[in-house]
């Protein structure tokens, strides 16, 4: 039939216009697509390396050798010793482990199992340094060859320490060997380190038997591992946003495809009462005009899924080298693509529909008469607006009659908002949060923990260096712990502020970091009711200050007081602060890290975030413009002839579009003032809810650079889909509107 060319003829005269809303549903098929498959993709193979190649469910370092047939016997857990050491050279820290046969077995890629005189490498570190298989790495003095690269179950997330927020492999990797090498480069191993695998019934009983046994240095459940714990984070944070991401872009673009239905429909009224009087029943009519949302959910579903699916690849890769997490199994999630396809067209028919609900109850008469239409065309009449003078009294009822139109553009805005702040946010929070905290809060350059808790007689310390002592508590009711150190009263090395910048004295009373406070809603005064990770023994503590640390879940007393209350004598202590490089025996030393070694860490990894951020800055960016140009292109078609009047009345273009579109500024300012603390809220909420079970809190603040650099991007983006509305307007000539009426 002639009337089912109706459709492609309107959509190709109001091409941009139409155009904007298939993308804005590609966007919607695209962004679900691209993380659905990209995330099912790392889910399915992280489920099935874990699985294949056993991952750990805990590890424990002693300072003794444990009797390991006694501990199975008494607990029913499988457990594997392996041969661990650490190596500083040049900058670089190797962590060496040796090959295990039964828990964290190696996926090795790329090259073969190694022999003696034979290394695997983790693939972060291979990649940053540039190895191929059969290259010669020295460690030591000695030279081993590079036999490929190898993923460990208990290694996805590779960082050097636990507190640690990104990897380094520029200067952190990985290294397995040969028990038989090992024994030979490292003849003294000061600790011993053991895997376990299998459920324990009661994991106190467990920890606290070795603990009296075999001294127990540290003990992590896989639970509190960030290595394991922070993959399954990331790609539960992932999953969480991905549904509603695209739900709010098929929303806003069903609700703007209702809008410019019910103006087609609006301008089409003569034509379609026409078809009516020919004979076409309402049901070909409603047929055709359907036709609209079906040819923009097909070509905005079907091109958002291809976008979506092609980029998913490269996503994963992503996401795969990043976690270092190998390809077992190719997937293709069909049941994603089929949510991705069917989604939008849920939205969009609904809105097509109930566009065309209401027309259709008009008589044919009405529909000739446009009765529609002139109820539409009334401006309304507020006598608030007769106060101002003509051209703002006009401005105020256009976005008055529009008001809708007004709250999705400033809603798009807000999301818009939210979305660019969080990017950059996230990297400015994350460095400026590190380096005020180790410029202004830790003022020691090297920090060491020793492999035993004593008075350590064998250590002569000079006044550039403090001891320490420190222990990890489980905080009751929550699955979260807090590290409790013991300094010096007078420590020159550790300087704690409240969040008036006043110093807070060191003293017998706790004081703990403000991210701690907030996510456990602890005030100054409230008491903390804490476990011993180790002995089992239950603490209750007074928070006497709260220290604006923006990261870390730690706490602070003296050292004096903190060993009276824990059980150790007097003047024992378990690690370093030191203003300069000590020269400890490696047989005294279970970790080592200089400040700077840090810092630079995450500087070089906030880079890494830089992709992220651009991603998500250009998906705002678009949305806006699109949201911008569509709403105020609708504006500019409804009032083509109050358009042409007003310029045949000597209005300039300016003071025209000032009437029409002018409210449109007052919409882009409060979605971006509403934006800014929503933004500040929703970031707090996502990291409150990423890092409610891990040992790990940090502070999101909004900067001023970040606010002033969201609001130019947006502007920017605002000013150029005016300007392109602009020029539409200035296409609307008063002789072709008079000749439209005389027609």
């Amino acid at each position: 039939m002639l009337i089912k060319k109706i459709p492609l003829r309107v959509m190709q005269r109001e091409f941009l216009q139409f155009f904007s809303i298939i993308m804005l549903v590609a966007i919607a098929s695209m962004t679900y697509t691209l993380f659905a498959v990209s995330m099912e993709d790392i889910d399915v193979n992280y489920k099935m390396f874990i699985k294949d190649y056993v991952q750990e469910d805990g590890y424990f370092i002693t300072s003794q050798n444990i009797d390991e047939k006694l501990l199975k016997e008494k607990f029913g857990v499988e457990l594997e010793e392996r041969l661990f050491y650490e190596v500083q050279e040049n900058g670089i820290t190797l962590r060496i482990f040796s090959i295990s046969d039964r828990i964290n077995k190696p996926y090795i890629e790329a090259g073969k199992k190694p022999q003696d005189g034979e290394v695997l490498l983790d693939p972060s570190f291979f990649k940053a340094h540039q190895y191929h298989t059969n290259d010669s790495i020295t460690i030591l003095n000695k030279k081993f060859t590079v036999s490929g690269i190898g993923y460990l179950p208990d290694y996805i997330y590779i960082i050097k320490n636990d507190q640690d927020i990104l990897p380094d492999p520029k200067h952190f990797g990985v290294v397995l060997m040969t028990e038989n090498d090992m024994k030979k480069l490292f003849p003294a191993l000061p600790v011993h380190y053991y895997s376990y695998k299998g459920r324990l019934n009661n994991i106190e009983d467990f920890k606290s038997f070795i603990n009296s046994n075999w001294h127990l240095l540290k003990f992590v459940e896989k639970s509190e591992n960030p290595r394991i714990i922070y993959t399954e984070m990331k790609l539960e944070n992932a999953k969480r946003m991905t549904l509603p991401l695209s739900l709010f872009i098929i929303l806003v673009s069903s609700f703007i495809l209702f809008i410019v239905m019910r103006r087609i429909i609006n301008t089409m009224h003569a034509e379609i009462g026409t078809l009516y009087s020919m004979g076409y029943t309402q049901k070909d009519v409603f047929r055709v005009f359907m036709r609209f949302p079906l040819y923009i959910w097909l070509t905005g579903s079907i091109l958002g899924i291809l976008l979506g699916y092609f980029e998913a690849y490269p996503l994963s890769e992503f996401y795969r080298s990043y976690f270092t997490l190998p390809k077992l199994k190719n997937v293709l999630p069909w049941q994603h693509i089929f949510v991705a396809l069917a989604l939008p067209a849920v939205f969009i028919f609904i809105s097509g529909y109930l566009a065309l609900k209401n027309f259709f109850k008009l008589t044919i008469v009405q529909m000739l008469h446009g009765v529609d239409e002139i109820k539409f065309g009334k401006l309304p009449g507020i006598k608030f607006f007769d106060r101002f003078e003509f051209q703002t009294k006009i401005m105020l009822k256009y976005g008055y009659r529009h008001f809708p139109r007004e709250l999705v553009l400033a809603v798009g805005i807000i999301f818009s908002t939210i979305l660019m702040m969080y990017g950059m946010t996230a990297k400015d929070s994350i460095v400026v949060a590190i380096e005020r905290t180790y410029e202004k809060n830790f003022k020691y350059e090297y920090l060491y923990l020793l492999n035993s808790v004593s008075t350590h007689p064998e250590i002569k310390l000079t006044n550039q260096a403090e001891p320490y002592n420190v222990m990890s508590f489980d905080i009751e009711g929550r699955k979260l712990s807090i590290m409790i150190y013991g300094i010096k009263k007078d420590s020159q090395m550790i300087k704690l502020y409240d969040n008036k910048g006043n110093e807070i004295p060191i003293s017998n009373k706790l004081v703990i970091s403000r991210p701690l406070a907030n996510k456990l809603g602890l005030k100054e005064g409230d008491k903390i009711h804490i476990k011993s990770k180790f002995t089992d023994k239950k603490y209750t503590l007074k928070v006497y200050k709260i220290a604006d640390l923006p990261v870390g879940n730690s706490g602070y007393m003296d050292l004096e007081s903190f060993n009276k209350i824990f059980g150790y004598s007097r003047e024992e202590y378990i690690g370093i602060f030191s203003k300069e490089k000590l020269s400890l025996s490696n047989n005294l030393i279970f970790e080592s890290y200089s400040k700077s070694e840090l810092v630079n860490t995450i500087k070089a990894s906030a880079g890494d975030l830089s992709k992220t951020i651009e991603v998500m800055a250009l998906v705002a960016a678009i949305l806006a413009l699109l949201i911008v140009y569509v709403l105020s292109t609708l504006t500019v078609n409804e009032n083509k002839k109050n358009i042409g009047i007003l310029k045949m009345l000597g209005y300039r273009e300016g003071s025209i579009f000032k009437m029409m579109l002018g409210f449109n500024n007052f919409s882009f300012l409060a979605g971006f003032i509403i934006g800014v603390p929503l933004s500040k809220i929703t970031m707090d909420s996502l990291m409150n809810a990423a890092t409610k079970d891990i040992d790990f809190a940090m502070m999101l603040d909004v900067s001023t650079k970040s606010i002033f650099s969201t609001f130019a991007v947006l502007f920017f983006v605002f000013v150029v889909s005016r300007f392109l509305v602009r020029r539409k307007m200035a296409k609307v000539m008063p002789v072709e509107i008079l000749r439209e009426q005389v027609d």
